[in-house]
């Protein structure tokens, strides 16, 4: 806790009370690059006691909706599965009325940083990390063997916006036929499809007629059985979707 958490405390003895130190960088404390950013008060350290009461060096992510910084979680679905802050210094984000209460306060989004130090860093966080050098060897700027930044599941149909770039779709426990429509064609832009239950799970252009699959026409492009695994994306022109099959079953195209 800081210092001034104290304020408003009744006199006397209480449990002892600590300031939390993390020193998550290394090298020349100018190589960081350093931004304004508002924490949420509704953020959580899930490795400390209180909850409330956050770490620095506590891995972050970002609200799509609100742009807020939040605890990274890899398996959320509101932007916050994808790592981009590291906190800088430990707060509490509750009154003591017990009311959440967001934060400003300047957050870590590049630089060096100590990969043991990083709070709930994990593999999935290394590779969407690009902008960090972890010091361990091996790994000095992230992983990058991965193409995909994020999963997601979606069992209705759903178009696909230029903020789910990198991302990997399910269709686990659809009960029908799930559509996927891509964005307005653009270069640069990387989805992947996978089948994990036995419906029929498509990709379907914005524009028509130009993906390149089975045919260099085509309109759509779909798996049907469980382990069907599409990958698409666009020529550095970006006037076609270009596609490849990595599952274990056969696409079909329209």
């Amino acid at each position: 806790m800081l210092l001034n958490d104290s304020y408003g405390m009744a006199p006397g003895l209480t449990t002892a009370r600590e300031t939390y130190e993390n020193e998550f960088r290394w090298g020349s404390q100018y190589q960081g690059v350093i931004v304004n950013g508002i924490i949420s008060g509704a953020a959580r350290d899930s490795g400390n006691s209180p909850t409330y009461e956050l770490r620095p060096g506590l891995l972050l992510g970002q609200i799509l909706s609100d742009g807020k910084y939040t605890q990274y979680s890899p398996t959320a679905t509101d932007g916050s599965e994808v790592a981009s802050a590291i906190l800088m210094e430990g707060f509490r984000v509750q009154d003591f009325e017990g009311n959440n209460q967001d934060k400003m306060y300047g957050v870590l989004v590049g630089g060096p940083v100590k990969a043991n130090k990083v709070l709930n860093l994990d593999l999935q966080a290394r590779q969407q990390m690009d902008k960090f050098m972890f010091d361990d060897i091996g790994n000095l700027i992230g992983n990058h063997w991965f193409p995909f930044k994020r999963f997601q599941n979606k069992i209705a149909n759903y178009s696909i916006v230029a903020a789910d770039n990198l991302t990997m779709f399910d269709n686990a426990s659809a009960s029908g036929t799930v559509v996927l429509t891509l964005p307005a064609i653009a270069n640069g832009y990387l989805f992947g499809l996978r089948a994990e239950a036995a419906q029929v799970y498509r990709f379907t252009s914005n524009e028509g007629s130009n993906v390149i699959g089975t045919t260099a026409t085509q309109s759509s492009v779909s798996v049907a059985a469980i382990g069907g695994v599409i990958w698409v994306y666009t020529n550095p022109a970006g006037t076609k979707w270009i596609v490849e099959q990595h599952g274990t079953q056969t696409i079909t195209a329209s």
